[in-house]
This record gives C-alpha cells, structure tokens and sequence, in this order.
C-alpha cells in the first residue's frame, strides 16, 4: 500500500514539474528565469516529499475507563387507593300545604219589593247613543304630493339655505340646480316631468317649509 502511494505521488511531482518546464518554455522566458522557477519548483516539490516522509507520532491509546453502571431505578410508590365519594342524602319530602280556608262573604240581602202605587206610571223612555267602534287594523295611507312645476331659482335658494348640515348633500343639489338651469324657461319655471328628481334630492321638509307655490 505504501509503495503504491510513493508511486503516485512520484508520478504527481514528476508531472508538476514537466508542467512548470512547458509553462516556461511557452511563455519565451531568458535562461536565466527559466533555471530560477525550475529550482523554486523542485524546492517546492522537495517540501512536499519532506513532509511526506517525516515519520508522524503514533496516537497514545488513553484506556477507557468502564462506565460506571446506572444506578438501578428506585421502586415508584404506589399510588394511594382512591375514596369513594361518600352518597349525597336525599332530599327531606317537602311539607304537604295546608288547606287555606277561605271565608266567603255573605250574600246580600234581596232587595226590597216596592208596593205599586195607586196610579199607574206611564212608560220611561231612555235614548242611547251609538258609538262605532274604531277598526285598528285599518291603515289609512297617505296620498301622495301632487307633481308640481319647480322654479329653479326658488331651488337654488333652499340649497343655500340648507348648506352645512350634510357636505356631500349641499354638492349633490347644487350640481343639480346648475344642471336644471338648461331646462328651465325665461322664468325659471320647469317642467313637471323633473318634479320627481328634484324631490329626491330635496328633503321634503325643505320643499314644504321654504318652497312657495308656483
């Protein structure tokens, strides 16, 4: 086994050095260089072999010393045997209750009979009024406002009037009054046919409280 290694390495350093002197003579160096890294790698090659062959210290055999053997395991106790719950006592039976004795009132005398009179009374007339009983369950509905003719600038008072409360409200009828302005006559008067729109995006209290007739 050792001859076969020293081969190898041989062949190694030997081919390492060939590849140095081919390198060299490629590379069109002086004489003079060319002797100078030959010998630098033959030095090379010479610590190599050096440290190769230096005989290395046999590793000291330390003996082991025996495991000590793990203690043996201490018996677990044994677990305490459980109580039984002792039995809850029934429930006393709950006292029958006593009969109330209620004491009912005595019934009233009869009333006295009247003794009839010499002379006849004519008869008694009584006058009673109807009362009509109201129905809950009849829902009266609301009719629904007239359409009406709306004056733009009328429209455009309420929103300034109403400006404040809700900020996307205020842009929302003042872009619709700008946008009414081209439908509107000499007047400002428009046509019923937007009395729905202009509805829906005033509240009906301001139309009611600020809006005059037309």
């Amino acid at each position: 086994m050792r001859r076969r290694l020293g081969l190898i390495r041989f062949l190694l350093e030997a081919g390492f050095l060939i590849l140095v002197a081919a390198a060299v003579g490629l590379a069109g160096l002086d004489w003079i260089w060319i002797v100078f890294v030959m010998f630098g790698a033959w030095f090379l090659v010479a610590i190599v072999e050096r440290s190769e062959t230096r005989p290395r210290p046999e590793p000291e055999l330390v003996a082991e010393e025996p495991a000590s053997e793990p203690a043996a395991p201490e018996p677990e106790p044994e677990p305490e045997p459980e109580l039984e719950p002792e039995p809850e006592p029934e429930p006393e039976p709950e006292p029958e209750p006593e009969p109330v004795v209620v004491a009912l009132p005595a019934p009233p005398p009869p009333p006295a009979q009247l003794e009839p009179s010499g002379e006849p009374e004519g008869p008694v007339r009584t006058w009673r009024r109807r009362v009509t009983a109201q129905d809950d369950s009849v829902v009266r509905l609301q009719a629904p406002p007239q359409p009406r003719q709306w004056n733009v600038w009328e429209l455009e008072r309420i929103a300034s009037a109403a400006e404040g409360e809700n900020p996307a409200k205020d842009e929302e009828r003042a872009l619709l009054v700008v946008s009414l302005r081209q439908f509107a006559d000499t007047t400002g008067v428009l046509p019923v046919d937007f009395d729905p729109l202009v509805r829906e995006a005033f509240d009906p209290e301001l139309l009611d409280a600020l809006a005059g007739p037309v």
